[in-house]
């Protein structure tokens, strides 16, 4: 029996490879029929590399276009061939991987007919405009980038190039942003740096079809972009950061570059064949340093003249992810960067073209290159240092500076005694200063720091080996030690949030979830069986929705929190609390003034049937109908794909808003990966996720009764009703799993439809309102609430409990900058001209 259970194992494997293949064939069939221009470049891509032999390697440059290919020779038809042609394997792979990929995504913008008229338009467009300023280059100026004038252009990538430009006017605001920031940065990378012409010619090709697509774009209803989130803000830091990093690099893989900043590049290289030619003729300090810098060349001086620009994608890496060490990394080298070529220059160990005279406007690109652009990406980042927050553990910093110090003096140690003991390997013998110096020497690019003059060093055995990899080994250490220390970052006490969440389950109100949430403190009773989340602003602790308490003891816990924070020199304040919670403190003798409205629909004898639910039911069915359905998961449990669709929606919406993105009481992408809190998705008939919605959990006696809607996104260029979609299907989901309540959260300064003016000050109130009209064009509230309106729930007042009134200004403005704390004084002020307008 054992021999023929597993037979049945086979079809089935064969039936699902069948089926794997069947699905790959469909959605090949599906891509093509969507994308057909696309499609076409690629066969017409790889059909002319075939031909023309470019594929396997062959010269084809009697195709291309240039000053003297084109014009001077006559080969007109070298401006379609050189759009078509690539001029290697490497170049036909990327123009149809491309093709594929972000010329799809411009063809789905844009539509087929208009992206096919582009490619040709842009590409002959970018090609005469590169052209026309190549010669023009070429006529007046002995600059570098010239040089390539006499190598003719093929390359398919400059239509694409002008074409996805073009597109980005018709894309949603968040892609408009992050395809043109990225787009120009790396063309603008290979232009500046590896300087060839088909870097040019493909850039003039984006800059029209960035004009292009404006103008076809205008008069069509467009979203502007405000701001970036605080990931998207250190996304994009940090690729600025790596491509800074990364120029000298394209240079020097470009074959030592020909860009007008290349010439920064001098300050990687090793040594220059064409100054050695000439040294066989002339004798001079720099003659020294060449033979010096070419007798110890090898990968481990190699490596430590490229340690700068590692160094820079170490930190572009943490910048990502918000880490402070990352921005003291990224400041530091940037401004080393800077500072040492510098130095080099004026002590004579850094020369610029030393055998041309009038070298000036070499040595303005160089100081641009070189130092200008370093020192305003430190001064840029430094100004963001906000956007930096996540900070390493003080053991973890004080493990790493050790780490990093006891390397230091083990390898310059060790250097110096293999030195001393290697002294005749030298061709002068080295004094104990000499030795000092060259052990100092060799943590640094030998580019910046071999001595100029007569450079004494090592010729052979340990010494040399010793004098090429003891500074690599340094900062491999030191490499390794940064990276560990990314991933030792600050928490909060993990046994303070515990204790909080077992009494979470014990027992909880709709909001009391919100406490979890990361920027909130923790008050605890003696007994550690009364708890208030708090955020301290200031000297103001705004407790964060109602305290948890066992039945009867909410007052005592009130009052205790209280003399808690005077204790402290706080002022208390309690915010977004029910009715329960404002009775207890209104009999302690405090205040209130409402500040939000919670809906709270109540799930035992829910239906949505009859004409009251006709606004939420006919979405549902047209939805269920047209194929979307309702995907429960939580953030663990989502693929990379829907993780990233995800991030690329909410990222959309934030771009939308003139203001910061709020936090306090409303929730966003971080609060989406707590473990308790459930995702659910509108996910369309071909997989692409069009809403999201998180729902936070409620417990009653350790039993989940209950769940909070707090995150909502939707695509902006999504069907309408997915929002009623997701809220419905979720109503009834959890009336199924025995759920009581679904509250759709707070809708903060928002008044009841039968909200009463008794109680509150006038000032206050009067205040109150005046910002929720502010924030209603940004922030849309009111409309917000009137969309839970149709889900016909109860209200249940929300409000803003203090003691004394004239602590009432501090408590407001600790809320203002508890909601926006990203917020600048810039856009502070704009936004109170916007509002004093709109009331004029």
């Amino acid at each position: 029996m054992s021999d023929a259970a597993p037979a049945p194992a086979a079809p089935r494997r064969a039936w699902r490879a069948r089926e794997r293949l069947a699905a790959l064939s469909r959605a090949a069939r599906r891509f093509v029929a969507t994308h057909p221009v696309s499609v076409a470049l690629v066969v017409v891509i790889l059909s002319t590399a075939a031909l023309t032999g470019t594929l396997w390697g062959e010269d084809a440059s009697i195709w291309g276009a240039g000053p003297l290919a084109t014009f001077a020779a006559g080969r007109w038809w070298t401006l379609v061939t050189a759009l078509v042609i690539p001029d290697s394997t490497v170049d036909a792979v990327v123009s149809a991987a491309l093709a594929v990929s972000v010329l799809a995504y411009a063809e789905r913008l844009l539509g087929s007919r208009r992206t096919a008229v582009l490619l040709g338009v842009l590409g002959l467009a970018g090609l005469l405009t590169g052209i026309g300023f190549h010669a023009a280059a070429w006529a007046v100026t002995d600059l570098r980038p010239v040089v390539a004038a006499e190598v003719p252009v093929l390359d398919p990538t400059t239509p694409i190039a002008g074409v996805v430009m073009a597109a980005t006017a018709f894309a949603p605001t968040l892609w408009r942003r992050r395809v043109r920031l990225v787009g120009f940065a790396a063309l603008a990378l290979f232009a500046l740096y590896a300087g060839d012409a088909d870097s040019w010619y493909r850039l003039s090709a984006a800059v029209i079809g960035l004009g292009v697509g404006e103008v076809l774009a205008r008069g069509r209803e467009r979203r502007a972009w405000h701001r970036s989130s605080t990931r998207e803000t250190r996304t994009l830091l940090a690729l600025v950061v790596a491509v800074v990093g990364s120029g000298p690099l394209v240079a020097l893989i470009s074959g030592g570059g020909r860009g007008p900043l290349s010439l920064v590049v001098d300050a990687y290289t090793q040594y220059d064949d064409e100054l050695l030619a000439r040294c066989a003729r002339v004798s001079s300090s720099v003659c020294d340093e060449q033979l010096a810098l070419l007798m110890t060349r090898g990968l481990g001086p190699a490596l430590l003249a490229v340690t700068p620009l590692v160094l820079m994608l170490v930190a572009a890496w943490g910048l990502r992810l918000g880490r402070r060490s990352a921005l003291f990394l990224a400041v530091f080298t940037l401004v080393a960067s800077a500072v040492i070529p510098v130095i080099s220059l004026l002590d004579g160990r850094l020369l610029i073209d030393p055998w041309v005279d009038g070298s000036g406007a070499e040595y303005v690109l160089w100081a641009v290159a070189t130092v200008v652009i370093p020192l305003v990406l430190a001064a840029v980042l430094v100004a963001a240092r906000g956007r930096f927050p996540v900070r390493a553990t003080r053991r973890a910093a004080r493990t790493v500076a050790v780490v990093i110090g006891v390397a230091f003096v083990a390898c310059a140690t060790t250097f110096f005694a293999v030195e001393a003991l290697g002294r005749r390997s030298f061709e002068r013998d080295p004094s104990v200063g000499d030795l000092v110096v060259l052990t100092l020497r060799r943590f640094l690019p030998p580019a910046y720091t071999n001595p100029a003059g007569a450079a004494n060093f090592p010729h052979h055995g340990p010494a040399l080996f010793a004098y090429q990899w003891v500074g690599v080994l340094f900062w491999a250490v030191v490499i390794a030690a940064i990276l560990w220390l990314f991933r030792r970052v600050q928490r909060p006490d993990a046994g303070d949030a515990r204790v909080y969440r077992e009494l979470l389950r014990r027992g909880s109100d709709t909001l009391g979830f919100l406490g979890t949430w990361a920027g909130n403190r923790h008050w605890y009773s003696d007994d550690r069986d009364c708890a208030v989340a708090y955020r301290l602003v200031g000297d103001v602790a705004l407790a964060v929705a109602d305290p948890l308490a066992p039945e009867g003891r909410r007052p005592e816990a009130l009052r205790a929190f209280s003399d808690f924070c005077v204790e402290h020199g706080w002022i208390p304040a309690f915010y977004s609390v029910h009715e329960d919670t404002t009775a207890d403190l209104e009999a302690l003798g405090w205040r209130h003034v409402p500040v939000g409205v919670e809906t709270v629909m109540d799930l035992a004898d829910l239906s949505f049937a009859g004409k009251a639910w006709q606004k939420v039911r006919q979405p549902l069915t047209r939805a269920e109908r047209e194929g979307y359905t309702a995907v429960w998961t939580r953030w663990r449990e989502l693929t990379v794909l829907q993780a990233s669709q995800v991030v690329a929606i909410d990222e959309e919406w934030v771009a939308d808003r003139a203001l910061p993105e709020m936090g306090f009481t409303l929730g966003s992408l971080d609060e989406l990966r707590d473990r308790d809190v459930r995702l659910l998705l509108a996910v369309g008939p071909d997989g692409r996720i069009e809403a999201v919605t998180s729902w936070m959990p409620s417990w009653t006696d350790g039993a989940v009764t209950g769940w909070t809607l707090d995150f909502m996104r939707r695509r902006t260029d999504g069907p309408n009703g997915m929002m009623e979609f997701l809220i419905a299907k979720a109503a009834l989901q959890l009336q199924e799993e025995g759920a009581s309540v679904l509250s759709l959260s707070g809708a903060p300064l928002a008044e009841a439809p039968d909200a009463a003016d008794d109680g509150d000050p006038s000032a206050l109130r009067a205040l109150l309102r005046w910002l929720a009209e502010v924030l209603e064009p940004a922030y849309g509230f009111a409309s917000l609430f009137r969309f839970k309106g149709k889900f016909r729930p109860r209200y249940r007042e929300l409000t803003l409990a203090y003691r004394d009134p004239l602590h009432l200004p501090a408590i407001g403005a600790a809320v203002g900058r508890a909601y926006l704390p990203d917020a600048s004084r810039r856009e502070i002020v704009a936004l109170a001209r916007s509002a004093w307008g709109g009331r004029r």
